[in-house]
C-alpha cells in the first residue's frame, strides 16, 4: 500500500467534495443572475477537472524495469569463441586483441623471447572441451621455436618464464583463422594449457 498516495487521495477526495459543494453554491448564485449564466458551466468543469487530475497521479505504480548493462562487442565475441563462463572469468587477463591469459605460475628467470626454443607440455582444446592435441597423451613433451607457433600462442608464451604454467585463450584471427587444421574447424577459438619445462635446452645426444 502506498501510504503517501492514499493520504493524497483522501485529501484530494475531500477537496473534491468541497469543490463540488462550492460549485453548487456558485451554480445557485449564477442561476439568480441570468447575466452570468453563460460562465457557470465552464467554471464548474474547471473546478471538477482540477479535482480529478489530483486523483489520477495516485494508484498502483509499475516497478521500474531493472537496468541491464549492454555487453560490448568484445564480450560477445569472447562468449562466441570460448563460452559465457570463460568470457566472464575475472581471473583471465584479456588483451585488446581478445587474447586471454590465465596465469597459474609465472616461473622463474628471464621472460621468454621470440627467438627462444622451448620444451613444454601442452594440451589444446576447443570451446566444447574437445582435445585436439595433447603432448602428455603422446607420452613426451614437445619442442618448438616460440616464433614458429601460431600468433596467439606465441604472444602468450612471452608472458612466461622457465617453469611457468598458463592457459591461453586464442581467438580465431590469432589462431588458424578460416582454415581447418586437423580436428580444429574453421574460425574456432583455441584453448591451450601450457607448462614450460626448459628454455633453449641442449640438443639431445645422439646414441
Amino acid at each position: 500500500m502506498n501510504v503517501e498516495c492514499d493520504s493524497i487521495a483522501g485529501k484530494s477526495a475531500k477537496s473534491g467534495w468541497t469543490i463540488i459543494r462550492a460549485a453548487g453554491k456558485i451554480q445557485t448564485e449564477f442561476r439568480r443572475h441570468d447575466a452570468y449564466a453563460p460562465l457557470m458551466n465552464p467554471t464548474l468543469r474547471f473546478l471538477l477537472g482540477a479535482s480529478v487530475l489530483g486523483l489520477l497521479g495516485c494508484g498502483p505504480q509499475e516497478p521500474p524495469a531493472p537496468v541491464v548493462a549492454e555487453k560490448s562487442v568484445d564480450e560477445l565475441r569472447r562468449e562466441e569463441y570460448f563460452g559465457q563462463e570463460i568470457a566472464a572469468d575475472p581471473t583471465i587477463a584479456w588483451r585488446p586483441s581478445n587474447l586471454g591469459i590465465k596465469l597459474f605460475a609465472p616461473g622463474e628467470g628471464p621472460l621468454l623471447q621470440l627467438t627462444d626454443r622451448v620444451r613444454m607440455h601442452y594440451t589444446g582444446r576447443l570451446k566444447d572441451g574437445t582435445a585436439f592435441d595433447d603432448s602428455r597423451a603422446r607420452g613426451q613433451p614437445a619442442a618448438f621455436n616460440v616464433n614458429g607457433l601460431i600468433t596467439g600462442w606465441s604472444a602468450g608464451m612471452l608472458t612466461l618464464r622457465p617453469g611457468g604454467r598458463a592457459m591461453f585463450y586464442i581467438p580465431p584471427h590469432l589462431g588458424y583463422g578460416g582454415l581447418r587444421s586437423g580436428k580444429v574447424p574453421p574460425f574456432s577459438g583455441l584453448i591451450f594449457e601450457v607448462e614450460v619445462l626448459a628454455v633453449n635446452p641442449e640438443p639431445a645426444a645422439k646414441p
